[in-house]
This record gives C-alpha cells, sequence and structure tokens, in this order.
C-alpha cells in the first residue's frame, strides 16, 4: 500500500483512547512526507493506525503488507 493510502487510512482511524499518541504519529507522518521520506512516513502512519485500532485490525495489516 502507497504511503499516502496509509496516511488517508489513519487518519479515517483517529479516535480512541490512544487519540493524541495516534494524532502525534500522523503528524510526524505528514511532516516526513513533505521532507520526502516515504518510508519513514510510512512506518509512522502504521504507527498511528497501531495506537488507533492495534496489529489485529484487519486494515493495519493490509496497510502493513
Amino acid at each position: 500500500m502507497s504511503t499516502l493510502k496509509v496516511i488517508a487510512l489513519a487518519r479515517k482511524h483517529l479516535g480512541g483512547s490512544m487519540e493524541s499518541s495516534a494524532r502525534l504519529c500522523l503528524s510526524d507522518a505528514v511532516a516526513l512526507l513533505d521532507e520526502g521520506k516515504l518510508e519513514h512516513a510510512k512506518q509512522r502512519a502504521l504507527k498511528s493506525l497501531v495506537y488507533s485500532v492495534g496489529v489485529f485490525h484487519a486494515d493495519y495489516k493490509k496497510a502493513s503488507k
């Protein structure tokens, strides 16, 4: 999955008890994307998903491939 799609998915899933951590990771992902650091941006967006939905969620599994 492309970095932009992972970031969009992370935005979609913001919320829950760890929302502030998820938002911080997402913010980092966008900043890294702006710097052209696509792989690092994708990793931070994935971390945002971990905080929002967890590693067992279908969207996280799909995005991490």
